[in-house]
């Protein structure tokens, strides 16, 4: 297995110490001693706090968009690849549950450049939720009113489980996936889901 970069324990660090703490009580010291490293030799693969933020954002995009972005290019029937998108998502916040929570609080204080590309990498990882759920509605599978309210609704309803769930409780995460999907899709009045959609 390959040895872990001191950059990359830097960002571990951060990613958990945010999470914990929060962005502004977390001191660079307090990374530093996490990472195992001096305060001042921290400043040799970060130039600030703010980068480490923008990269735990960047690093736990790329895992959610990983883990739906093939759902949605493949040939399944839109409510299916919701089931699968819903899965997909839950299992990124299971597997790193700090650098998630790091990627949905919008509250930090933060520079606006900072903020704005927060926001705009939330953003293309949202539009895949959109893509599918336009496909839904244009296939009279999905009956809602307000595509981008739907969207809304089921990744706060997902996102939220962070905050609850945990690994030892009585739902596993296939279980909640499932669970979830059932509720989404009456929210989006599919009436007669598809076969593909009966998650395994």
């Amino acid at each position: 297995m390959a040895r872990k970069s001191r950059k990359d324990a830097i960002i571990e660090a951060a990613a958990e110490l945010f999470a914990e703490k929060g962005y502004h009580a977390t001191t660079v010291r307090d990374i530093a001693d996490v990472a195992g490293v001096l305060s001042g030799s921290l400043y040799a693969h970060i130039e600030t706090k703010e980068d480490l933020y923008l990269e735990i954002v960047r690093r736990a995009a790329q895992d959610f968009t990983e883990a739906v972005q093939p759902v949605v290019e493949s040939s399944d029937a839109p409510d299916a690849k919701l089931g699968r998108m819903i899965s997909g998502h839950l299992a990124v916040m299971e597997e790193s549950r700090a650098w998630a929570r790091v990627y949905l609080e919008d509250y930090y204080p933060l520079s606006q450049l900072t903020r704005n590309e927060a926001r705009r990498l939330r953003r293309e990882y949202e539009r895949l939720w959109d893509k599918v759920l336009q496909d839904g509605l244009d296939q009279g599978l999905f009956h809602v009113e307000d595509q981008s309210f739907a969207r809304l609704f089921i990744l706060s309803a997902l996102n939220g489980v962070i905050r609850w769930h945990r690994p030892e409780g009585r739902l596993t995460l296939a279980e909640m996936a499932q669970d979830f999907l059932v509720l989404i899709l009456r929210v989006l009045g599919a009436d007669s889901p598809s076969k593909q959609a009966k998650m395994p």
